[in-house]
């Protein structure tokens, strides 16, 4: 269902959607700036997925990452406003053109650069793929949906098998995952 307006924001267009919420390009009406909005489905798990998302984003600052916002309950939709990033998934891009191996290696070096910086702070996203990836028209890499990121807490870095089955390390599948799990 696409939305008219959400609080201050007046929806634009629907970017797309994933397990945990839709993601519309909306128009802050009082700052007059576009952003993306995460809205959940409003089953509670979904909310507290959202949450956790908010939280891991919220401590993270780099430009190869999108940057958050905020976090609100708008007419009771949970909202996650985000970075509006002008450009397309690495997937979508794959799908149209061959890369000059420069831009690839150009890709790939801002991408290892962004997950190095989570990983110092103790998060790896786990479910790196390049629906994941957007490139911007400037030809920037920026990391997006943190959802199924966790904090790594030393003795504790197993968790639930979670990610993408073709995009997931071999020990992800025993629910294993490292640093080097998201460069897999």
């Amino acid at each position: 269902m696409l939305l008219a307006n959400l609080g201050k924001y007046r929806i634009i267009k629907w970017l797309g959607g994933g397990q945990f919420g839709d993601v519309y390009l909306a128009f802050d009406t009082i700052l007059e700036k576009e952003f993306a909005l995460k809205v959940a489905r409003m089953r509670q798990e979904d909310i507290l997925m959202l949450k956790d998302e908010a939280r891991l984003l919220a401590s993270l600052g780099h430009k190869n990452i999108v940057r958050f916002y905020n976090i609100d309950n708008i007419d009771g939709n949970f909202i996650m406003v985000l970075e509006y990033i002008k450009g397309q998934s690495l997937r979508s891009l794959l799908t149209k053109e061959k890369f000059e191996l420069f831009r690839a290696i150009k890709i790939i070096t801002q991408c290892l650069e962004a997950l190095d910086y989570a990983h110092s702070k103790n998060i790896l996203h786990r479910d790196l793929k390049p629906e994941n990836i957007i490139i911007t028209e400037a030809d920037m890499v920026k990391i997006a949906d943190f959802g199924l990121a966790k904090f790594i807490r030393p003795g504790s870095i197993s968790a639930s098998i979670a990610g993408t089955p073709i995009y997931m390390a071999p020990e992800a599948w025993q629910g294993i995952f490292l640093p080097q799990s998201d460069i897999y």
